[in-house]
């Protein structure tokens, strides 16, 4: 019996899940381990490479991975095997499908090229089906089985019971093994799960029930094999092929002792190979300070995730969040600061309850709280999930559209017969309380923040507007009213084409979207970045490259407005605004392009100031910062900046859309340049006084 297993993704004009399937690898090393008389399992992640191997021979089992990001690709390819060779026995499993018996059934019902669905956590439940599917069990004894759900002869089977593995050590490590060798090749983003299981009830989340409230650790030994393992094989990579990052799967990072052990295995493999450079981890809602431990423990190699949605108290009711503490996760983001530490929080726009005002309200007191980044998400509607009931939607009056994910399409051969196919999203744009104009004016305000607050782009602004406790909160909402004025038409231009993409990105009818998605041409307009991009990170890498002149020029004139409201007109300090921004923009330009320097002239002693910025209390004078005469900075990207970018380079590509994976990828502020010389150009005033200006000082 041949059982082959496909976690697909689409790969046309990226690779757009670009994770080495460990789900799948889990899956088959449970399987082998249990019958290890069956052939090996053999796995696929590239849809090219199923579709060369099943013209040669077919596998008698064949199962695929259903997930938001790869439904359809995985359904297409079911269903052209399926007619082809109806005695091959489909399986999928996945979180999207619904939960309701009801909709589990029309879902099987309209995809009759699935003959068993697998619920919830696979790994036994696909052992015990294989199992009876090889001894030739009757439907009676399949029906009995856990975590299973089909249509047999037009019956349909419900699942009798739904089961976990209660010990993780149960399954052999796919990474241990070799099993995912070929996978580990430089494209794809090592991913390893050290728990699992989440003890929140979001009801926007797949893992929001009651099944995986309890959380189950796997093996610290089995951990650090598989660091070791992945580390060494990254390492062996050609230099133009190595990947510097892993993924963490856990739901709740940091949260739960065995997670600071995990992080102690990987400050040792950082310490001995350099690997990883970055962690991208969900860490978790509560017991901050174990997560900041751990941060600390990587070197901050780790992102802190202090995800909040919203920080209105009736929108956390309305989605069962109020067993976080939003003050917590406040606190989180000043002590992530302290330690250097990246952190970043999460919100949802259009929750049940939510408004235009209390989504601003949300950002403002991420914004004040110090995050380094915020996430600012549209309410996705999840089969599997609570919010995505028909009694919620009509509840709350969601009205929801439909668009096609990001980097989800392509066109594929499959025995002969080219499909053209995209995943579609559905999402909710107003509801009872958020008109569809306030939700296109809070989609402006994200993409600004974005812009502007994300990354650090304007950290010395920022700085400058906490020396003088001004809120970089009014300062992006003062961008956010100067957007409309005529000097910055560029700028608004920027503006006003996201939300033209914004709206045209979205269907009212699923069906009409799906017709136009199954026309070659159209997935062409994809592929090229004419249509579907991701729209916050396509519009952020414009302003990171072609837009950088416009949104340095909005930045200059909101800091000026702001200062010359609260100190009066100062030549001086007006000129000082300008090297600040400046000073940013040379260490970004062109940084994706991998232009190596930047030189420029400099009034002001920037890097002293950027040095000063520990001392919040401490006066800025300007007579000690600035030059008698200008200085030339010369910015330089090191070494270590070059090759990552490069490898991104070689991974994603340098259009608009390749730049949108990168920032997904990296924490960008450290691929920004740096002075040549820094420590002399940050003690320059000590070395260089005769070159000083002698005027008055200027105490701001």
């Amino acid at each position: 019996m041949k059982v082959w297993l496909a976690d697909l993704t689409y790969t046309q004009q990226t690779i757009a899940s670009d994770f080495v399937p460990a789900a799948i690898g889990m899956i088959s090393e449970y399987l082998e381990s249990k019958m290890p008389d069956l052939p090996k399992t053999r796995l696929f992640k590239y849809p090219e490479d199923l579709s060369r191997e099943v013209e040669i021979e077919k596998p008698d089992i064949l199962g695929f991975s259903n997930f938001i990001w790869n439904s359809s690709l995985s359904d297409a390819y079911m269903k052209n095997i399926k007619e082809k060779f109806p005695e091959v026995i489909t399986i999928s499993g996945g979180p999207n499908f619904p939960t309701n018996e009801k909709e589990q059934f029309e879902y099987l019902k309209n995809k009759p090229w699935i003959d068993y669905y697998i619920v919830k956590e696979a790994e036994h439940a696909f052992y015990k089906l294989i199992l009876e599917l090889k001894n030739k069990s009757n439907i009676e004894v399949i029906a009995n089985l856990p975590n299973l759900v089909f249509i047999k002869d037009g019956k349909f089977y419900p699942h009798k019971k739904i089961e976990r593995i209660m010990d993780l050590t149960a399954i052999p490590s796919p990474y241990l093994s070799g099993k995912l060798d070929s996978f580990l090749d430089g494209k794809l983003l090592p991913i390893i799960q050290t728990n699992r299981g989440c003890p929140f009830s979001c009801t926007f989340c797949t893992e929001g029930q009651e099944y995986w409230l309890k959380v189950r650790a796997k093996n610290r030994e089995v951990v650090e094999g598989e660091v070791s393992y992945i580390s060494k094989k990254m390492n062996n990579l050609e230099s133009s092929k190595k990947r510097s990052d892993l993924y963490i799967a856990d739901s709740n990072f940091g949260m739960y002792k065995e997670d600071l052990d995990t992080c102690r295995v990987l400050a040792k493999e950082q310490k001995k190979t350099g690997y990883p450079k970055y962690i991208n981890v969900s860490t978790g809602k509560n017991k901050q300070d174990r997560i900041l431990e751990a941060a600390k423990i990587v070197n901050g190699a780790m992102r802190i995730n202090a995800s909040v949605q919203s920080m209105d108290p009736e929108v956390q009711q309305n989605i069962k969040r109020k067993n976080i503490s939003s003050t917590q996760i406040l606190d989180m983001a000043l002590k992530s600061s302290e330690i250097g530490a990246n952190s970043y929080s999460e919100v949802i726009l259009g929750l049940p309850g939510d408004t235009k005002e209390k989504h601003f309200e949300s950002l403002k007191k991420l914004v004040n709280a110090d995050f380094t980044n915020i996430t600012m998400y549209q309410l996705m509607i999840l089969p599997g999930t609570e919010l995505g009931s028909d009694s919620t939607k009509k509840k709350y009056e969601m009205k929801t559209k439909f668009r096609v994910l990001p980097r989800c399409y392509g066109t594929y051969e499959i025995l002969g017969e080219k499909i053209s196919v995209a995943e579609i999203e559905e999402i909710c744009t107003n509801n009872n309380t958020l008109s569809f104009n306030d939700y296109l004016e809070c989609r402006k305000m994200d993409l600004i923040l974005y812009i502007f607050f994300n990354d650090c782009l304007f950290e010395e602004v920022s700085f400058l507007l906490k020396k003088l406790n001004i809120s970089m909160w009014d300062w992006l909402q003062e961008i956010y009213k100067n957007s409309s004025k005529n000097e910055f038409s560029k700028f608004n231009k920027l503006l006003s084409d996201f939300l033209v993409d914004s709206e045209k990105e979205l269907w009212v009818k699923n069906d009409e979207l799906r017709k136009f998605t199954q026309n070659a041409n159209n997935i062409g307009k994809f592929i090229k970045g004419e249509l579907g991009s991701n729209l916050m990170f396509k519009y952020k890498s414009r302003s990171l490259t072609t837009d950088l002149e416009n949104i340095s020029k909005i930045a200059i004139f909101t800091t000026k407005q702001m200062l010359l409201k609260k100190l009066g007109n100062q030549v001086e300090l007006e000129d000082f605004v300008e090297d600040l921004v400046n000073y940013k923009q040379c260490q970004t330009k062109e940084i994706f392009n991998v232009v190596p320097t930047m030189k420029k002239n400099f009034k002001f002693d920037i890097p002293k100031f950027i040095a000063s910025k520990d001392n919040i209390s401490e006066d800025i004078d300007l007579k000690k910062l600035k030059f008698k005469s200008n200085m030339e900075f010369n910015f330089k990207l090191n070494k270590t900046q070059i090759d990552q970018i490069q490898n991104y380079n070689n991974l994603f590509g340098t259009s608009l859309e390749g730049i949108s994976r990168t920032l997904t990828r990296v924490y960008v502020k450290k691929l920004f340049r740096s002075i040549e010389g820094q420590e002399s150009a940050k003690n320059i005033s000590q070395q260089d006084t005769d070159r000083r200006w002698g005027g008055e000082v200027v105490g701001i």
